[in-house]
């Protein structure tokens, strides 16, 4: 984490913490006690990784605080107009901390979607998981019949390929279900 702590001098406070739930207490707790504010006067930039950062920016939204969801692209094209070349943790907490102060007067605060719409992208995800995974094996059963694979394999292939077209079965209808 970076604290922009001056942005004119570029006066920053770091600290380093793990992305676990259980730091996320000592994470806010450092927030609040280094920058001596409320968490309603705080603005804290995040940039998407994956899924590796949404525990954290729910959770900081629920105790209060303003959050910045950066735009990967803007923010590399930010960190590129600062002359930041080395890419560390570091040096991408405070670009953070800067995009964000320049920002935060401009764009609007992430807000959480509704917990259905959370619930079916999460259904969806793992449908096109299970899609890819089934496309896979049956590519590998399709190569199988052109090499020299034992039976065993091709069997084993072929039931993988049912529990999963079980698997989607099932998904879809629980995606009906929940749009329903």
């Amino acid at each position: 984490l970076s604290w922009l702590r001056d942005q004119l001098t570029n006066k920053i406070k770091t600290k380093v913490f793990k992305n676990k739930r259980q730091d996320f207490l000592a994470i806010e707790k450092w927030l609040l006690n280094t920058t001596k504010s409320a968490a309603s006067e705080l603005v804290i930039t995040l940039e998407p990784t994956g899924v590796y950062h949404e525990a954290l920016m729910y959770f900081l939204h629920e105790q209060g605080f303003n959050i910045i969801l950066a735009n990967t692209g803007k923010a590399k094209k930010y960190a590129d107009a600062l002359n930041i070349i080395h890419k560390t943790d570091k040096s991408d907490a405070t670009m953070l901390a800067h995009y964000g102060c320049a920002k935060h007067a401009v764009v609007d605060y992430w807000q959480p979607e509704a917990l259905e719409v959370r619930e079916l992208k999460a259904l969806i995800r793992r449908l096109d998981a299970l899609e890819s995974n089934r496309q896979r094996e049956a590519n590998r059963l399709e190569a199988s019949e052109f090499s020299n694979v034992s039976a065993r394999v091709r069997q084993s292939i072929k039931v993988t390929i049912a529990f999963l077209d079980d698997e989607i079965k099932q998904l879809k209808s629980d995606i009906d279900d929940h749009i329903d």
